[in-house]
Parts: structure tokens; C-alpha cells; sequence
């Protein structure tokens, strides 16, 4: 467990952000296992190998419309000395009563996608050919193998084609629809509830503000954030600044059954601070509370007595965004099965002074240079409040602790706001 026990404005007593971090994701357990259709797998992680069980295709078939035939029948053809082959019939995409198999000295029509008939070797496009009354005429020879998708050229039959942990995307469906594997094995995606605290937040943006009102600037962000996080939203609510008004929040989330409850305010250690109490009134186990990083100091990390897992995340929305992709996204991704994300370099525009006893997350605007490296430019502004340089950036450059100079022109960790997009 990681908790400040010193003076709390001293960042030396708390953890840094990569212990931290470390130990949420050493908490994720893999989420529970599902079979489900692939045409509901969408998004979700597999939780098995999967291999083909044949071969695709599963039979030498016409890439071209045209005509199939053996190529040593015309490799003697000249054009003093044509060769015809008369055309006998076709094979057609589909008909398993077509043609099966093709004498010496013959043609055949075929379609795309038709299987290419036994004793032909060899497809001449429709365009390419000279044929009139039924027959087919070459003037020079004509090689072997042409547009043939020949068996198990795609795929070969018990062959891994994708891999526990594979984050099943549109580009694989076309793969697993060709291998018929309509029921897969998957982890559960993974669902959260999210409860913002303030009485002063105002969640109707057709009304005009009190005085002294703001309108929630997080609660929007997080619910869309979910699905890029890998997440399903099951319930949001907005509640006072009380204990009790939070407490009774946290037991409506916990019906949702809901794997992972996040809320946002009142988790560092002003008067109306009231998260951290009533977890440990509940029976939570704190695993974190507060971290060496700049924003999102006071992020809260524990489990349920139920087992639910808890972030505790802090108001501001900078430091809400901040906290939901350096600490909550990395442990979702460890509870859906899914390998550590890679972690990103990136080359600075502008010299950086790090922190000396903190890291630092820096707003940024990336972009790929034009020898392909990433160009990470800081925004001039970095208040966990303002919202207008959040909107005006698209990544994060992460600035380790130890009061360095990060020279502009030298590389730097980072990662973009929304995962999985450089």
C-alpha cells in the first residue's frame, strides 16, 4: 500500500507515480470469461488462441473472370502457328455441379471465386483473350499459375491466426467470418459506474448557472472516455458534497454490479474531502492515495469489501483526464487481459525543467515530423483548471522527476489522449 504518512505538501512522502501505478495493476485480476458471437465481440479482448481449422481458400478458385486451361497445352503457340482450345463449358462461383475436372487440350469459362477445375492450371482473364465461336486461340505461350488463389494461400489450416489478448477490432472480422469461427471466448468487458461530488456542479447545460454554480466539465468526458478505455458505462450520477449523499452513491453504484466504481472530487485532504473516510468506514482496502505527479496528486486507489475495485479521482478536469489515462486505462487494460501498453518516445520542440521531486504530465500537441518521429510541442499553459489547452492539445508528455533541463530536439516518454491513435 501507498499513502502519504508525512507532511502532506511533502511530494518525497508519497509514492511515485511509476510505484504507484505499479501496484494498481499488480491488484487487476483478468476479467471473467465469456463466449460470445463475433458479431458482439467488438472491442473485446480474446481469451484463447484462436487457429484455423482449415485452409483458406479451401479449394484453388479464379481470381479473374476469364477461362481456365492447362498452360502446356499452348507452349508451343506461335503466331505463324496459333493453338485454339475449344471451350467446353463453365465453372461458375458456387455451382457444385459445375465442371470438376478439364480434359487435354480444352477450355474452360470460369468466374471469380469459381474453383479452378482438376487438369487446368492456369486463368486468362476475359480481356486478355481471343476467342470467338466458342473456341480460345493463343499466338505465343501462356505461363502457368496465373490468378490462381491456390489453397491455403490466405490461411493454412491449424495455423494460430490470432493471439490471447488481441483486442478484437473491424479489421479481424473479415478473418475469423472466413474461418467460421462465429463463437469466440472472450473476457468481459469491464463496467464502471461514475459518480461526480459538488454541490455547486450543474449537469443540466440548458440551464442557466446560480452564482457560484459550474457546470460539470467531467462527467461527459468520462462516459465517452469509457469506450476508449475499454469500458462499458453501467450508471453515472452527480451528488453533494456530504458523506452521507457519497456513501448512499456508492452503494446505488455497487447494484449496477459495476467492476470498477470512479468518482471524482473530495479525495485529498481539505474539510469536505470525504472519500477516504467512508472507504475506510465501508471496509475498502487503500491500496493508493496520493502520488509524486502533477496534476492528479490525489488520486485514491482500494477495493471494496465486495471486491468492486474504487478510483478516487480528483475534480479538476485536467487532472480527471490526466488520472483516467495514466492510472485507470493501464489498470483496465491489465483487468481485460491485455498486455502493458508500450511505452511511446517522442522528440521535444521546446526545452522542458522537470520537477525534482514530482512527475510531471504536460498538455502537448503531437504530430509526426517528417522523418516520422513524433513532434511534441508542451502548451504554454498547464493549469489543471483550464480546460481550452486540454482542448487544443491531443497527448500527454511525461516529464520524469528530478529537476533535469530536457533539451528541445531530445526524446521524452508520452502518450496521446486517446489510446491506441499514433
Amino acid at each position: 500500500m501507498f499513502e502519504t504518512t508525512k507532511d502532506e505538501n511533502n511530494y518525497l512522502s508519497m509514492a511515485s507515480y511509476d510505484d504507484s501505478l505499479a501496484c494498481m495493476v499488480a491488484q487487476a485480476d483478468p476479467a471473467k470469461i465469456a463466449v460470445c458471437p463475433i458479431s458482439e465481440a467488438s472491442g473485446a479482448v480474446l481469451a484463447e488462441d484462436l487457429t484455423a481449422p482449415f485452409s483458406v481458400p479451401t479449394f484453388d478458385n479464379s481470381a479473374m473472370d476469364g477461362f481456365a486451361f492447362a498452360s502446356a497445352d499452348v507452349k508451343k503457340a506461335t503466331s505463324g502457328k496459333p493453338v485454339s482450345l475449344p471451350i467446353v463449358g463453365a465453372s461458375i462461383a458456387g455451382d457444385t455441379a459445375g465442371l470438376s475436372y478439364l480434359g487435354a487440350g480444352l477450355a474452360v469459362k470460369i468466374m471469380t471465386g469459381a474453383p479452378v477445375p482438376e487438369g487446368a492450371d492456369t486463368i486468362l482473364p476475359v480481356e486478355r483473350a481471343s476467342w470467338a465461336h466458342e473456341k480460345l486461340t493463343f499466338y505465343e505461350p501462356y505461363p502457368a499459375g496465373k490468378h490462381v488463389r491456390h489453397v491455403g494461400e490466405d490461411v493454412q489450416a491449424d495455423t494460430q491466426v490470432l493471439s490471447k489478448g488481441t483486442r478484437l477490432e473491424s479489421q479481424h472480422v473479415p478473418l475469423l467470418c472466413a474461418l467460421g469461427l462465429n463463437r469466440i471466448k472472450i473476457h468481459k468487458t469491464p463496467r464502471m459506474a461514475w459518480i461526480a461530488t459538488g454541490q455547486e456542479i450543474t449537469d443540466d447545460f440548458n440551464a442557466p448557472l446560480k452564482p457560484g454554480h459550474i457546470y460539470n466539465a467531467t462527467g461527459l468526458y468520462g462516459a465517452i472516455s469509457a469506450a476508449d478505455m475499454g469500458l462499458e458505462l453501467a450508471a453515472s450520477a452527480t451528488v453533494r458534497d456530504t458523506p452521507q449523499d457519497f456513501s448512499d452513491a456508492l452503494y446505488r453504484a455497487l447494484d449496477t454490479k459495476a467492476d470498477i466504481i470512479l468518482s471524482t472530487g473530495g479525495v485529498s485532504a481539505g474539510q469536505y474531502d470525504f472519500v477516504k473516510p467512508v472507504l475506510e468506514e465501508m471496509g475498502a482496502q487503500i491500496f493508493v492515495h496520493k502520488a509524486r505527479i502533477k496534476p492528479g496528486k490525489p488520486i485514491l486507489f482500494a477495493r471494496l469489501p465486495d471486491g468492486t475495485w474504487f478510483f478516487g479521482l480528483p475534480g479538476n478536469p485536467i487532472s480527471t483526464a490526466l488520472a483516467l489515462r495514466a492510472f485507470v486505462y493501464p489498470f483496465v487494460r491489465a483487468l481485460s487481459g491485455l498486455p502493458p501498453e508500450q511505452s511511446k518516445l517522442g522528440r521535444l520542440t521546446e526545452t522542458v525543467t522537470t520537477s525534482p521531486d514530482r512527475t510531471v504530465f504536460l498538455m502537448a500537441d503531437a504530430r509526426v515530423g517528417n522523418d516520422g518521429t513524433v513532434d511534441l510541442r508542451p502548451h504554454a499553459r498547464q493549469q489543471s483548471f483550464q480546460t481550452m489547452p486540454f482542448a487544443a492539445s491531443n497527448a500527454w508528455v511525461i516529464a520524469p522527476e528530478g529537476g533535469k533541463i530536457l533539451e528541445a530536439g531530445g526524446l521524452v516518454r508520452w502518450a496521446p489522449f486517446k489510446p491506441n491513435i499514433f
